[in-house]
């Protein structure tokens, strides 16, 4: 076996790790830049190289790219920078923090840590309201995540399960590089909202401890502790104090009941809340000698245990290419690119001499007429033409999908194109899902696609609320969930109309990949 060469490492990266777009990076600061694992409001995070380092295990890293209305106003970066700064120094047990950031970049970055395993809200959606030992070591680590972030100065201001990471250690409180205006969080973020943050508050520790509330409260049920509606039908109640904690264990309803309480100067302390949580779990393991409330690293420990259960999938190794560009796909063998990039210099340098030479014509070619150039770029604009988009607006319907074959793994899913007039209609009820698709009409023939596992998804109704709307001012969909997500509503769900967004063309009569889905519905 012959030598690797000193620029190629290799790199343990997550099986389903998402291609790049084409106009997504190469290198993030010091970083090479290897596939998407998300996007969301405040900005994209990109699975990257940490080319520095001797361990395979930790060359991956998580670096995202801060874009977000936040950033629009003056003041903004040398808040943010002080904000990373603090935020840096957070101790990391359950807080990802910056590994290193640049504030001043165009646009600003920060790197960190990368963490395997899967939102809390995916969580909940699929699998109910956490047991009695889950839910407690997930309000503890909530709350001590919470203290650890305000002991730097650092209130989160926007907490909420698609923001918390479950993984083999517990949870991890995510997002916490930009505190979101609360005028953008009023959608679908009312349901974790302090009054005083929806009426235009700033960030503040007990807002998160509000958060803190009402998270637990999901966790515990199930359900939204303020019920569906509208955001403003929802700011009510959140105003008033009428929330609904049937299903919670009755040990942690005093404290989640204080902690949503509408008068911030009634919440608990973090501290407060930490010992009610930890009391309640020594009330429920009593007779198996649970230890003494000041002993907390054995309570630590013992709590640890509930997330053992809670695998991500195993990396895979691939070996990278240190030099040059790196693809906008994901490499998933060795990437020779400086071959690739002398080829298109020349190509490009030489034109159709060059291109005649390459592929081995022994003559000449002669000069090009003008007529032949028009041709040229007529069959060049007709191609074009007959390429399919990138991104279509599509019918998703269960009853029009085939059975999938025996031991094939990676199944296809039909599409139909569909098309209507007019803008999507808001403010005139919730129409049914079929009622809603039968005001699209059909706009090409039916496709087959592949949905990868990590695509970005967007969901408006058909997720973990059925009887709430998650839309933004264009009827799209709000709610974050990933392709896998996706994958499991459409094998038994209602009709959809999506907009999905393909990877690139696919090769030959091979169904293109979706990395990208949006679910479109009026109210």
């Amino acid at each position: 076996m012959s030598p690797r060469s000193p620029r190629e490492i290799s790199v343990l990266v997550p099986p389903d790790l998402a291609p790049l777009y084409p106009d997504d990076p190469s290198r993030i600061g010091p970083y090479l830049v290897l596939g998407r694992l998300g996007q969301g409001s405040s900005g994209t995070v990109y699975a990257a190289v940490d080319t520095s380092s001797s361990n395979a295990d930790d060359r991956l890293v998580a670096v995202k790219v801060l874009r977000s209305p936040e950033l629009d106003v003056p003041d903004a970066y040398p808040e943010l920078t002080r904000r990373l700064r603090n935020l840096s120094m957070v101790e990391p047990e359950r807080v990802v923090v910056p590994l290193t950031f640049d504030a001043d970049a165009e646009p600003p970055w920060l790197a960190m840590p990368y963490l395997a395993g899967e939102r809390l809200s995916h969580y909940v959606t699929k699998r109910g309201g956490l047991g009695i030992g889950k839910l407690i070591a997930l309000a503890t680590g909530l709350a001590e995540g919470l203290s650890a972030l305000h002991s730097r100065g650092v209130a989160h201001g926007s907490l909420r399960p698609s923001g918390i990471l479950l993984g083999s250690d517990g949870p991890h409180i995510m997002e916490c590089a930009i505190a979101a205006d609360s005028e953008r969080l009023r959608g679908s973020g009312a349901t974790w909202l302090s009054p005083e943050r929806y009426r235009g508050g700033a960030a503040t520790p007990t807002a998160d401890v509000f958060a803190w509330g009402a998270v637990v409260a999901f966790a515990g049920t199930g359900r939204l502790p303020f019920g569906p509606g509208e955001p403003e039908e929802i700011s009510q109640r959140v105003a008033s104090g009428s929330f609904e904690l049937d299903g919670l264990p009755k040990g942690l309803r005093p404290v989640v009941s204080r902690a949503l309480d509408p008068n911030p100067d009634l919440r608990p302390s973090l501290r407060e809340v930490i010992g009610a949580v930890i009391a309640v779990w020594q009330t429920e393991n009593a007779e198996d000698g649970a230890p003494s409330p000041g002993d907390r690293e054995e309570i630590n420990r013992i709590l640890e245990r509930e997330w053992h259960g809670v695998e991500p999938p195993a990396r895979v190794p691939e070996v990278i290419r240190l030099e040059g560009r790196m693809s906008n796909r994901r490499p998933t063998r060795t990437l020779f690119m400086v071959g690739t990039a002398a080829m298109a210099t020349v190509l490009i340098g030489g034109g159709i001499w060059g291109l005649t030479h390459l592929l081995g014509g022994g003559t000449e070619a002669g000069p090009v007429s003008d007529e032949s150039e028009e041709e040229l770029e007529e069959q060049e604009s007709a191609k074009e033409e007959e390429e399919e988009p990138l991104t279509l607006t599509v019918r998703f319907d269960p009853s029009e999908q085939e059975e999938p074959e025996p031991g094939v793994e990676e199944r296809s899913w039909i599409y139909t194109p569909v098309t209507r007039e007019g803008e999507i209609p808001r403010n005139q009820g919730i129409p049914s899902h079929d009622a809603w698709s039968e005001q699209w009409e059909e706009d090409g023939e039916p496709g087959e696609a592949i949905i990868l596992p990590d695509a970005e998804v967007l969901c408006a109704r058909f997720c973990a609320a059925p009887e709430h709307v998650f839309l933004d001012e264009e009827g799209r969909g709000t709610w974050e969930l990933t392709g896998n997500d996706f994958v499991d509503y459409l094998s038994w769900g209602p009709v959809m109309i999506v907009e999905i967004t393909f990877a690139e063309e696919a090769e030959g009569d091979e169904p293109r990949e979706v990395v990208q889905v949006t679910e479109l519905f009026a109210d």
